[in-house]
Protein backbone atom coordinates (compact mmCIF):
# COMPACT_ATOMS: atom_id res chain seq x y z
CA UNK A 1 0.00 0.00 0.00
CA UNK A 2 1.23 3.53 -0.82
CA UNK A 3 2.06 5.75 2.11
CA UNK A 4 -0.75 8.15 3.09
CA UNK A 5 -0.72 11.75 1.93
CA UNK A 6 -2.10 15.01 3.18
CA UNK A 7 -4.65 15.45 0.43
CA UNK A 8 -6.34 18.59 1.70
CA UNK A 9 -6.03 21.28 4.38
CA UNK A 10 -8.52 23.76 5.77
CA UNK A 11 -8.59 26.50 8.40
CA UNK A 12 -10.88 29.06 9.97
CA UNK A 13 -10.57 31.92 12.45
CA UNK A 14 -13.19 33.72 14.58
CA UNK A 15 -14.76 36.93 13.32
CA UNK A 16 -13.22 39.27 15.91
CA UNK A 17 -9.77 40.58 14.93
CA UNK A 18 -7.60 43.04 16.86
CA UNK A 19 -4.25 44.71 16.43
CA UNK A 20 -1.56 44.32 19.06
CA UNK A 21 -1.93 47.93 20.19
CA UNK A 22 -5.70 47.51 20.67
CA UNK A 23 -5.14 44.40 22.80
CA UNK A 24 -2.42 46.04 24.88
CA UNK A 25 -4.54 49.13 25.53
CA UNK A 26 -7.59 47.04 26.46
CA UNK A 27 -5.58 45.09 29.03
CA UNK A 28 -4.42 48.42 30.51
CA UNK A 29 -0.87 47.33 31.19
CA UNK A 30 1.69 50.00 32.16
CA UNK A 31 3.13 51.64 29.05
CA UNK A 32 6.68 50.38 29.57
CA UNK A 33 5.46 46.80 28.89
CA UNK A 34 4.40 47.70 25.34
CA UNK A 35 7.82 46.57 24.09
CA UNK A 36 6.89 42.94 24.84
CA UNK A 37 3.83 43.18 22.56
CA UNK A 38 5.76 45.14 19.92
CA UNK A 39 8.62 42.63 19.76
CA UNK A 40 6.33 39.60 19.48
CA UNK A 41 6.38 39.58 15.67
CA UNK A 42 2.57 39.84 15.74
CA UNK A 43 0.42 42.55 14.17
CA UNK A 44 -3.07 41.15 14.76
CA UNK A 45 -4.91 38.20 16.29
CA UNK A 46 -8.40 36.70 16.19
CA UNK A 47 -10.54 36.10 19.28
CA UNK A 48 -13.84 34.25 19.61
CA UNK A 49 -15.31 36.85 21.98
CA UNK A 50 -15.13 40.64 21.80
CA UNK A 51 -12.01 42.05 23.39
CA UNK A 52 -13.97 44.01 25.98
CA UNK A 53 -15.61 40.81 27.29
CA UNK A 54 -12.55 38.58 27.69
CA UNK A 55 -11.72 39.77 31.20
CA UNK A 56 -15.37 39.54 32.30
CA UNK A 57 -16.17 35.91 31.46
CA UNK A 58 -16.71 33.46 34.30
CA UNK A 59 -15.25 29.98 33.95
CA UNK A 60 -18.75 28.65 33.24
CA UNK A 61 -19.22 31.20 30.48
CA UNK A 62 -15.81 30.35 29.04
CA UNK A 63 -16.63 26.66 28.72
CA UNK A 64 -20.10 27.27 27.30
CA UNK A 65 -18.59 29.64 24.74
CA UNK A 66 -15.91 27.05 23.97
CA UNK A 67 -18.44 24.38 23.01
CA UNK A 68 -20.54 26.70 20.86
CA UNK A 69 -17.57 28.27 19.09
CA UNK A 70 -15.54 25.07 18.71
CA UNK A 71 -18.39 23.37 16.85
CA UNK A 72 -19.07 26.39 14.60
CA UNK A 73 -15.42 27.14 13.81
CA UNK A 74 -14.54 23.48 13.27
CA UNK A 75 -17.41 23.19 10.82
CA UNK A 76 -15.99 26.06 8.74
CA UNK A 77 -12.48 24.56 8.72
CA UNK A 78 -13.79 21.11 7.76
CA UNK A 79 -15.88 22.52 4.90
CA UNK A 80 -12.76 24.30 3.65
CA UNK A 81 -10.81 21.05 3.91
CA UNK A 82 -13.32 18.62 2.39
CA UNK A 83 -13.86 20.87 -0.63
CA UNK A 84 -17.00 19.02 -1.70
CA UNK A 85 -15.97 15.50 -0.63
CA UNK A 86 -18.54 13.26 1.05
CA UNK A 87 -18.08 13.31 4.87
CA UNK A 88 -19.37 9.74 5.00
CA UNK A 89 -16.07 8.59 3.50
CA UNK A 90 -14.16 9.63 6.65
CA UNK A 91 -13.06 6.57 8.62
CA UNK A 92 -11.43 8.39 11.54
CA UNK A 93 -12.03 11.80 13.05
CA UNK A 94 -9.66 13.06 15.72
CA UNK A 95 -9.83 16.44 17.46
CA UNK A 96 -6.93 18.13 19.27
CA UNK A 97 -7.24 20.95 21.81
CA UNK A 98 -5.84 22.28 25.08
CA UNK A 99 -8.07 25.34 25.57
CA UNK A 100 -11.43 23.78 26.38
CA UNK A 101 -12.98 20.56 27.54
CA UNK A 102 -16.11 18.70 26.46
CA UNK A 103 -16.64 15.86 28.96
CA UNK A 104 -18.75 13.79 26.58
CA UNK A 105 -20.19 13.94 24.06
CA UNK A 106 -16.88 15.21 22.67
CA UNK A 107 -16.38 17.60 19.76
CA UNK A 108 -16.24 14.78 17.23
CA UNK A 109 -19.69 13.55 18.27
CA UNK A 110 -21.25 16.96 17.67
CA UNK A 111 -19.50 17.28 14.31
CA UNK A 112 -20.62 13.78 13.33
CA UNK A 113 -24.18 15.02 13.75
CA UNK A 114 -23.45 18.23 11.82
CA UNK A 115 -21.85 16.43 8.86
CA UNK A 116 -23.57 13.07 8.94
CA UNK A 117 -20.43 10.99 9.41
CA UNK A 118 -20.87 7.27 8.89
CA UNK A 119 -21.90 5.36 12.05
CA UNK A 120 -18.67 3.37 11.58
CA UNK A 121 -16.45 6.48 11.77
CA UNK A 122 -14.03 6.25 14.67
CA UNK A 123 -14.17 9.32 16.92
CA UNK A 124 -11.15 10.27 19.03
CA UNK A 125 -10.44 13.25 21.31
CA UNK A 126 -6.91 14.37 22.12
CA UNK A 127 -6.86 16.90 24.98
CA UNK A 128 -4.03 18.73 26.71
CA UNK A 129 -1.10 18.38 24.28
CA UNK A 130 -0.77 22.14 23.91
CA UNK A 131 0.92 23.63 20.86
CA UNK A 132 2.15 20.14 20.00
CA UNK A 133 -1.39 18.74 19.57
CA UNK A 134 -1.35 18.83 15.77
CA UNK A 135 1.50 16.30 15.62
CA UNK A 136 -0.16 13.32 17.36
CA UNK A 137 -3.24 14.00 15.25
CA UNK A 138 -1.26 13.59 12.02
CA UNK A 139 0.58 10.57 13.42
CA UNK A 140 -2.64 8.82 14.40
CA UNK A 141 -4.25 9.68 11.05
CA UNK A 142 -1.24 8.25 9.21
CA UNK A 143 -1.35 5.01 11.19
CA UNK A 144 -5.10 4.56 10.70
CA UNK A 145 -5.10 5.32 6.98
CA UNK A 146 -2.02 3.18 6.34
CA UNK A 147 -3.57 0.18 8.10
CA UNK A 148 -7.14 0.51 6.78
CA UNK A 149 -6.94 2.48 3.55
CA UNK A 150 -9.73 4.76 4.80
CA UNK A 151 -9.69 8.55 4.97
CA UNK A 152 -8.73 10.26 8.24
CA UNK A 153 -9.59 13.80 9.28
CA UNK A 154 -7.53 15.38 12.05
CA UNK A 155 -8.53 18.76 13.45
CA UNK A 156 -6.84 21.21 15.83
CA UNK A 157 -9.08 23.78 17.52
CA UNK A 158 -7.66 26.32 19.97
CA UNK A 159 -9.62 29.16 21.56
CA UNK A 160 -6.78 30.65 23.56
CA UNK A 161 -8.71 33.81 24.39
CA UNK A 162 -11.00 31.69 26.58
CA UNK A 163 -8.09 30.77 28.84
CA UNK A 164 -7.34 34.37 29.74
CA UNK A 165 -6.33 34.58 33.41
CA UNK A 166 -7.33 38.01 34.75
CA UNK A 167 -4.64 40.10 36.40
CA UNK A 168 -6.17 42.25 39.17
CA UNK A 169 -6.12 45.98 38.40
CA UNK A 170 -4.03 45.24 35.26
CA UNK A 171 -0.94 44.89 37.43
CA UNK A 172 1.31 42.30 35.74
CA UNK A 173 2.25 39.37 37.94
CA UNK A 174 6.08 39.11 37.90
CA UNK A 175 5.90 35.32 38.38
CA UNK A 176 8.26 33.49 36.03
CA UNK A 177 9.41 36.71 34.32
CA UNK A 178 5.90 38.05 33.66
CA UNK A 179 4.62 34.85 32.05
CA UNK A 180 0.97 35.95 31.95
CA UNK A 181 1.82 39.24 30.31
CA UNK A 182 4.03 37.52 27.74
CA UNK A 183 1.35 34.94 26.95
CA UNK A 184 -1.22 37.74 26.53
CA UNK A 185 1.09 39.18 23.87
CA UNK A 186 1.23 35.94 21.88
CA UNK A 187 -1.83 33.73 21.69
CA UNK A 188 -4.77 33.90 19.31
CA UNK A 189 -7.67 31.67 18.28
CA UNK A 190 -7.78 29.41 15.24
CA UNK A 191 -8.77 26.05 13.81
CA UNK A 192 -7.10 23.91 11.15
CA UNK A 193 -7.63 20.42 9.81
CA UNK A 194 -5.98 17.93 7.49
CA UNK A 195 -7.50 15.17 5.41
CA UNK A 196 -5.19 12.16 5.15
CA UNK A 197 -5.65 9.56 2.43
CA UNK A 198 -4.13 8.20 -0.76
CA UNK A 199 -4.26 9.51 -4.32
CA UNK A 200 -2.02 10.07 -7.35
CA UNK A 201 -1.87 13.85 -7.23
CA UNK A 202 1.77 14.97 -6.95
CA UNK A 203 0.77 18.27 -5.36
CA UNK A 204 -0.38 16.36 -2.29
CA UNK A 205 2.60 15.58 -0.06
CA UNK A 206 3.41 12.03 1.00
CA UNK A 207 3.89 11.58 4.76
CA UNK A 208 7.35 10.00 4.70
CA UNK A 209 8.02 9.64 8.41
CA UNK A 210 7.70 11.22 11.85
CA UNK A 211 9.97 11.60 14.87
CA UNK A 212 9.46 12.86 18.41
CA UNK A 213 11.76 14.00 21.19
CA UNK A 214 10.60 14.45 24.81
CA UNK A 215 12.80 15.92 27.54
CA UNK A 216 11.00 15.82 30.90
CA UNK A 217 13.64 17.99 32.55
CA UNK A 218 11.57 20.89 31.22
CA UNK A 219 8.17 19.61 32.32
CA UNK A 220 7.39 22.81 34.25
CA UNK A 221 8.52 25.29 31.59
CA UNK A 222 5.50 25.26 29.28
CA UNK A 223 1.79 24.44 29.47
CA UNK A 224 -1.13 25.15 31.77
CA UNK A 225 -1.74 24.70 35.45
CA UNK A 226 -4.91 25.13 37.54
CA UNK A 227 -5.12 28.19 39.79
CA UNK A 228 -8.33 29.25 41.56
CA UNK A 229 -10.37 26.94 39.33
CA UNK A 230 -8.99 28.44 36.10
CA UNK A 231 -6.36 27.50 33.57
CA UNK A 232 -3.24 29.58 33.97
CA UNK A 233 -0.39 29.59 31.46
CA UNK A 234 3.07 28.38 32.38
CA UNK A 235 5.55 30.02 30.02
CA UNK A 236 9.17 30.04 31.08
CA UNK A 237 11.37 32.77 29.67
CA UNK A 238 13.83 30.11 28.54
CA UNK A 239 11.31 28.35 26.25
CA UNK A 240 12.85 29.82 23.04
CA UNK A 241 16.25 28.39 23.95
CA UNK A 242 14.88 24.99 25.00
CA UNK A 243 12.67 24.78 21.90
CA UNK A 244 15.58 25.48 19.56
CA UNK A 245 17.76 22.87 21.25
CA UNK A 246 15.10 20.16 21.21
CA UNK A 247 14.07 20.96 17.63
CA UNK A 248 17.63 20.49 16.39
CA UNK A 249 17.83 17.06 18.03
CA UNK A 250 14.63 15.77 16.41
CA UNK A 251 15.43 17.27 13.00
CA UNK A 252 18.91 15.76 12.87
CA UNK A 253 17.60 12.39 14.02
CA UNK A 254 14.90 12.18 11.36
CA UNK A 255 17.05 13.51 8.51
CA UNK A 256 19.93 11.19 9.36
CA UNK A 257 17.51 8.26 9.36
CA UNK A 258 16.65 9.01 5.73
CA UNK A 259 20.12 10.03 4.58
CA UNK A 260 19.12 13.67 4.15
CA UNK A 261 20.69 16.97 5.13
CA UNK A 262 19.19 20.39 5.83
CA UNK A 263 20.00 21.70 2.34
CA UNK A 264 17.74 19.02 0.85
CA UNK A 265 14.60 20.37 2.60
CA UNK A 266 12.85 22.78 0.22
CA UNK A 267 10.12 23.95 2.58
CA UNK A 268 9.83 24.42 6.33
CA UNK A 269 6.67 24.72 8.41
CA UNK A 270 7.75 25.73 11.92
CA UNK A 271 5.32 26.30 14.78
CA UNK A 272 5.29 30.11 15.20
CA UNK A 273 5.39 30.16 18.97
CA UNK A 274 6.79 33.70 18.86
CA UNK A 275 9.47 35.67 17.08
CA UNK A 276 12.10 34.61 19.62
CA UNK A 277 11.37 30.91 19.08
CA UNK A 278 11.50 31.26 15.30
CA UNK A 279 14.74 33.24 15.50
CA UNK A 280 16.48 30.64 17.63
CA UNK A 281 15.26 27.62 15.68
CA UNK A 282 16.35 29.32 12.45
CA UNK A 283 19.79 30.11 13.85
CA UNK A 284 20.24 26.73 15.53
CA UNK A 285 19.46 24.88 12.31
CA UNK A 286 21.36 27.36 10.13
CA UNK A 287 18.31 28.15 7.99
CA UNK A 288 18.08 31.18 5.72
CA UNK A 289 15.41 33.77 6.43
CA UNK A 290 13.36 32.76 3.39
CA UNK A 291 12.87 29.27 4.90
CA UNK A 292 10.97 30.73 7.87
CA UNK A 293 9.21 33.55 6.00
CA UNK A 294 5.87 31.74 5.81
CA UNK A 295 5.92 30.88 9.51
CA UNK A 296 6.62 34.54 10.29
CA UNK A 297 3.77 35.65 8.03
CA UNK A 298 1.28 33.45 9.85
CA UNK A 299 2.63 34.61 13.22
CA UNK A 300 2.27 38.23 12.12
CA UNK A 301 -1.35 37.86 10.97
CA UNK A 302 -2.73 35.33 13.47
CA UNK A 303 -0.39 35.16 16.47
CA UNK A 304 0.44 31.84 18.11
CA UNK A 305 -2.72 29.76 17.60
CA UNK A 306 -1.25 26.79 19.46
CA UNK A 307 -1.87 23.37 17.88
CA UNK A 308 -3.71 24.81 14.86
CA UNK A 309 -0.77 26.93 13.69
CA UNK A 310 1.18 24.47 11.53
CA UNK A 311 -1.98 23.51 9.65
CA UNK A 312 -2.60 27.17 8.84
CA UNK A 313 0.96 27.55 7.56
CA UNK A 314 0.54 24.42 5.44
CA UNK A 315 -2.62 25.84 3.88
CA UNK A 316 -0.77 29.05 3.00
CA UNK A 317 2.09 27.04 1.49
CA UNK A 318 -0.28 25.21 -0.84
CA UNK A 319 -1.97 28.48 -1.79
CA UNK A 320 1.31 30.25 -2.56
CA UNK A 321 3.02 27.39 -4.41
CA UNK A 322 1.11 26.08 -7.43
CA UNK A 323 3.31 22.99 -7.55
CA UNK A 324 5.53 22.57 -4.46
CA UNK A 325 8.48 20.24 -5.01
CA UNK A 326 10.75 18.17 -2.83
CA UNK A 327 10.87 17.66 0.90
CA UNK A 328 9.03 19.66 3.55
CA UNK A 329 9.88 19.61 7.24
CA UNK A 330 7.15 20.34 9.80
CA UNK A 331 8.35 21.19 13.31
CA UNK A 332 6.02 21.21 16.32
CA UNK A 333 6.94 22.35 19.82
CA UNK A 334 4.88 21.71 22.94
CA UNK A 335 4.74 21.03 26.66
CA UNK A 336 6.69 18.21 28.16
CA UNK A 337 8.81 19.73 26.66
CA UNK A 338 8.40 18.00 23.34
CA UNK A 339 9.67 18.63 19.84
CA UNK A 340 8.36 16.71 16.85
CA UNK A 341 9.04 16.58 13.13
CA UNK A 342 6.96 15.32 10.26
CA UNK A 343 8.81 14.72 6.99
CA UNK A 344 6.69 15.30 3.88
CA UNK A 345 7.54 15.00 0.21
CA UNK A 346 5.85 16.58 -2.77
CA UNK A 347 5.91 14.52 -5.95
CA UNK A 348 6.51 10.78 -6.18
CA UNK A 349 8.04 9.26 -3.07
CA UNK A 350 10.71 7.58 -5.19
CA UNK A 351 11.82 10.80 -6.95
Amino acid sequence: MNKPKIISLGFATPKYSYGQREIFDALKYPQHFWRIFLDSGIEKRHFCVPLDRIKMLSFQEQQETYQETAVALSKLAILDCLDGRDPKEIGLFISNTCTGYLPGPVLGHYLAREFGFSPSTYIMSNVGMGCDGGFPGIKRAFDFTYSTGRLSLTLAIELCSLTHFPEPDSKPDPTNHWELLRSNALFGDGCSCALVGSDNISRHPVIIDTETNLDTRYLDDLGYTWVQGRLRVRLSKRVPFIAASLAKIVVEKLLNKHGLNLDMINHWIIHPAGSGVLDRIKDNLGLSEDKVALSREVLRNFGNTSSSSTGIIGKFLLEKERQPKGYCGVINIGPGMTSDMTLLKFGDESD
